[in-house]
């Protein structure tokens, strides 16, 4: 077939990760190209956003953002779907999708930047990936990994009186992912769907890789770690028959619970924030509380996406949804105050041409922290 698109990535991106597995796992042709800094500020001209992973296609034309990639590939590539037939259950798997993405970014972070060993590893790995000096490496991976830390962790809501909480997210999924894979191969039944790649995301670039969080995982999460391996290697023709499973075992409803009493008020308050032209709010959720946390503009249009996806139901299937989540405290979050308009619909259709509007200086020099 040839290689249709080039995947513009890094081997310790969160996204780039989950975009990849999903690629081999299609076995859509592809080629790839490492990220340095010079890399980052073109995709920054071509597309608006100095982030990985991007997808530049024969065209010229540009794909970025995991989901809405994800969602268009689909289209193009519909053998072995990693979105269900089932309405009902594509909503969950994309809800599930949304809540891996951005919900376990925290602890990801934190597992990441807080451990010294893993800073310092991490630092130096991206500090070396955009200088090609060695000793520049060195200072240069320092302000890295202090950086991160600040912009990540103490600078969005994290602090000594919910840091040892953020830390056992990681525990809690691996609560919730070990009874479940040793059951079936993936989280909703024979074959991979965005639901796993969602959770891919974190935990293999960052829980399954980094040096402290990488040997909880082998101590504590070997199940996942065997489904990690199977993520990154798995051959569609091995599957057999495809057949999706309607989440029915007891493990699932901690994780059901989590996005009905944390998730889902996150994306509310982080909304009604937004609307309300707030830069920082105090988020308060079952589980978790942060104060001061960033108001993030791109999660108030997640939050659209999924009332959208939810709306598009028929009657039945978002009686079922509900009935799912009833005991878990419901889907109240996911509609409260209403719709709340992110006006990023423009900003994030894809394909895109060659972005027009010139990337700011600041940003030239210091990229964006979420890469």
């Amino acid at each position: 077939m040839g290689e249709q698109y080039t995947v513009y990535k890094s081997d310790i991106s969160y996204f780039s990760g989950k975009l990849e597995a999903y690629l081999r796992y299609k076995e859509i042709p592809h080629a790839l190209v490492d990220c340095d800094r010079s890399t980052l500020t073109m995709l920054g001209k071509k597309t608006g956003i100095m982030k990985m992973p991007a997808i530049e296609m024969a065209d010229g034309s540009w794909l970025f953002d995991t989901t809405p990639t994800i969602q268009y590939l689909e289209q193009q590539h519909p053998q072995n779907p990693v979105l269900p037939d089932d309405q009902a259950l594509r909503f969950l798997a994309l809800l599930i999708e949304d809540y891996s993405d951005e919900w376990l970014w925290r602890p990801a972070m934190w597992w990441r930047w807080v451990p010294k060993v893993s800073r310092v590893t991490l630092g130096r790995r991206i500090a070396s990936s955009m200088v090609t000096d060695s000793i520049l490496s060195i200072p240069l991976g320092y302000l890295t990994g202090r950086r991160q830390l600040k912009e990540w962790i103490w600078g969005d809501g994290v602090d000594q009186h919910n840091s040892a909480q953020v830390r056992d997210m990681l525990y809690r999924e691996l609560e919730f992912l070990e009874p479940l894979l040793a059951q079936q191969p993936y989280l909703l039944g024979s074959h991979p769907s965005v639901a796993d790649l969602g959770y891919f995301g974190s935990m293999f670039r960052h829980f399954g890789n980094d040096p402290i969080s990488g040997e909880v995982m082998r101590r504590e999460g070997p199940k996942t770690c065997e489904w990690l391996a199977r993520m990154w290697s798995i051959k569609p023709e091995n599957l057999g028959t495809q057949q999706w499973q309607w989440p029915e075992a007891d493990c699932w409803q901690p994780l059901l619970t989590r996005i009905a009493r944390d998730y889902l008020p996150y994306l509310h308050q982080n909304a009604l924030a937004f609307r309300e032209g707030k830069k920082r709010f105090d988020y308060a959720g079952q589980s978790l509380s942060f104060n001061s946390t960033i108001t993030t503009h791109y999660r108030v249009w997640c939050r659209e996406q999924l009332q959208a996806e939810f709306g598009d139901l028929s009657e039945g299937d978002q009686s079922r949804v509900a009935q799912l989540f009833e005991h878990a405290g419901g889907l109240d979050g996911l509609y409260q105050d209403g719709v709340i308009k992110s006006g990023m619909d423009d900003e994030l259709r894809i394909p895109k041409s060659e972005q027009q509007e010139p990337i700011s200086l600041r940003t030239m020099i210091f990229g964006q922290a979420r890469n």
